[in-house]
């Protein structure tokens, strides 16, 4: 029998199925009697459509095959989910061919559930799509540009922006900015037909329900920026509404830092619900971005954890993959710190290692590739040292595995081993 998952456990399941619909491309036909940017459009509210149903398929199966893992059996989806499509797939628009094409992914996704025996409403955004130049290029790495957070907030709510960004104020990069303003934007489909703030404002919750704010990688860094838009003290989007900062929680999960440090100290210094509540285990605490120690993607964009990423990774593969991990880590400073001279240092808000930290620790952390016995046959596993000295019989082949490769797992599969105890699982044959 499987085991029940804690809140943070339950939280980090649906942070974790919010992608559900990412990696994937949808090729649809444009309409050419529209003009082309028209036709595009529509394409990509086609192709959203088509991966909305992907999502959602997805999300509903993996919440009943879990039934109550989560704590409760009454998990269900209250708004979404919801896939925005923009920009069509480099080099894949056929706008000459009959009919003409184009292919386009997700960039960005998100959906909420509600247990009422819980009390419960989680907000799940998804990371960052591995095949999205958008998601790279926009909400990823526009860290050279800044926008003062009372900008945002100002634009959010259907102003303009007339404030400067400086290192006096709290200040978020381009990239959060756009992130959070494409989330909400997006209007859900499949059950409401409301944007996220308008659903979350028609509610009247009962006393001691809690609203938790929940993503990865990408959306590690939108997940508090969008519980604190909802919750500015001055601007928040739910301003009016049956909620305040009292009943809402963030768990974010390998974010890169969203602002300067101004922002963090906005965000660190709000009244969340839960703050009281810790567990013995690393992941069990409230309003913390959650972070494997050799995971590179929450080192940025705070220029002394950027450059501890080298000597983690340079100690295990050598001076080779040193040199050439700092030449990548240097390109990225470069682009903070543009942000950096107008808004002062990225700053990452409370945050929690899951996992020893140091370069020594890298030994430990890092996985190989090793042969393991399995149903009459052999399969390829990556493994700890201390997940392949637990093995019976004992594995073989032990295989160092590319930087690259590390870099991915550390990002991605490790944090359900750390978080919800996963135990690993075969990477491929090994026939």
């Amino acid at each position: 029998m499987a085991t029940t998952y804690d809140a943070w456990q339950t939280t980090f399941f649906f942070n974790n199925i919010a992608n559900d619909a990412s990696g994937q491309d949808v090729t649809v036909d444009l309409d050419k009697s529209l003009p082309k940017s028209a036709a595009l459009q529509a394409g990509a509210t086609a192709a959203a459509a088509q991966l909305t149903a992907i999502l959602t398929a997805g999300v509903d199966k993996a919440i009943k095959a879990a039934g109550s893992q989560l704590g409760a059996d009454d998990w269900t989806v209250v708004w979404g989910p919801q896939v925005l499509c923009i920009d069509p797939v480099a080099l894949s628009v056929r706008w000459e061919a009959s009919p003409p094409t184009a292919r386009f992914n997700a960039a960005n996704a998100l959906f909420v559930v509600y247990s009422p025996t819980l009390a419960r409403y989680v907000v799940a955004i998804a990371a960052t799509n591995f095949k999205s130049f958008y998601d790279w290029l926009k909400e990823d790495f526009a860290v050279a540009t800044v926008v003062a957070w009372e900008g945002a907030l100002q634009m959010w709510n259907g102003g303009t922006n007339d404030t400067q960004p400086s290192d006096q104020i709290p200040c978020i990069s381009m990239a959060t900015y756009t992130g959070i303003t494409n989330l909400l934007g997006i209007v859900d489909t499949q059950i409401t037909q409301q944007t996220l703030v308008t659903f979350l404002k028609g509610l009247t919750p009962p006393s001691g329900t809690t609203l938790t704010f929940t993503g990865h990688s990408l959306a590690g860094a939108l997940s508090p920026t969008l519980a604190m838009a909802c919750f500015d003290p001055t601007a928040g989007l739910l301003q009016g509404s049956s909620w305040t900062a009292g009943d809402a929680m963030i768990y974010a999960t390998a974010g890169a830092t969203p602002g300067n440090a101004p922002f963090a100290a906005l965000v660190n210094g709000t009244a969340w619900a839960g703050s009281d509540q810790t567990g013995s285990q690393p992941w069990q605490i409230w309003n913390h971005d959650m972070y494997n120690n050799v995971d590179v993607v929450p080192h940025a964009w705070g220029s002394a954890m950027l450059d501890a990423i080298p000597g983690y990774y340079g100690t295990y593969y050598g001076p080779l993959t040193t040199d050439l991990i700092t030449h990548l880590i240097s390109h990225a400073r470069a682009y903070a710190k543009k942000g950096e001279a107008v808004a002062g240092p990225y700053t990452p808000i409370n945050n929690q290692a899951l996992n020893p930290e140091g370069q020594s620790a890298a030994f430990d952390e890092f996985v190989s590739s090793y042969k393991v016995s399995e149903g009459g046959g052999e399969v390829i596993e990556y493994l700890t040292p201390a997940q392949a000295a637990a093995v019976s019989p004992p594995p073989t082949d032990k295989t160092q595995v590319s930087w690259t490769e590390q870099v991915l797992f550390q990002h991605t599969t490790a944090y359900g081993q750390l978080i919800l105890q996963n135990p690993p699982q075969p990477v491929k044959s090994a026939s």
